[in-house]
């Protein structure tokens, strides 16, 4: 399902009992971490999108969403060749679609740890990934989320470029520090 589409059934599927809570793109931020022998390189995205409903009953489905040109390492030339590399004229975002469940919360604050399950669509390839979260609610309208992952980047077919005849390692960490407000009905 396209990330649009999503977000309109989302919309669509809540109830009276439901909370649509929205990503603060100002406050959130989706990074990555990728090595290689000589050196690491990391790069930041402020321009995060997405949407959690949160059901009665502790049901979670959301989406996360951030554009492939958003991401910032500090240099201009790797950017430029990490975008390259990813295709970005063809895969213009990475998305993650996932669902869960919420354990019962009788008090706030309230802390979770869970895991969502979904499809990353990373360069064109839309995968199923399991990732841990951690989920702090200040209340029953505002949390603040936290993870932090490695997908392969073979697997997602995603060509590790080399220096010195040495590529890139396979694995990319993925964090994502995400502050979420209920959006008003």
């Amino acid at each position: 399902m396209h990330s649009l589409s999503l977000v309109v059934a989302l919309l669509l599927t809540q109830t009276p009992d439901s909370r649509l809570l929205a990503v603060n793109g100002a406050s959130s931020e989706l990074s990555y971490l990728v090595s290689h022998k000589l050196h690491e390189v990391s790069g930041k995205s402020k321009r995060v999108e997405g949407k959690a409903l949160l059901r009665a009953g502790g049901a979670v489905q959301l989406m996360v969403r951030a554009p492939i040109a958003s991401f910032d390492s500090g240099d201009g030339n790797r950017d430029e060749h990490m975008r390259e590399t990813l295709e970005e004229a063809k895969f213009n975002f990475v998305v993650f679609k996932g669902v869960a469940q919420l354990p019962a919360v009788d008090k706030y604050p309230a802390a979770a740890d869970l895991d969502v399950e979904g499809e990353l669509d990373f360069h064109g390839r839309k995968l199923a990934e399991k990732i841990p979260v951690h989920v702090d609610f200040a209340s029953p309208g505002q949390a603040h989320v936290t993870t932090q992952f490695a997908v392969s980047l073979d697997r997602y077919q995603v060509e590790r470029p080399s220096l010195l005849f040495i590529k890139l390692d396979d694995a990319c960490v993925i964090k994502a520090d995400l502050n979420l407000k209920e959006e008003a009905k």
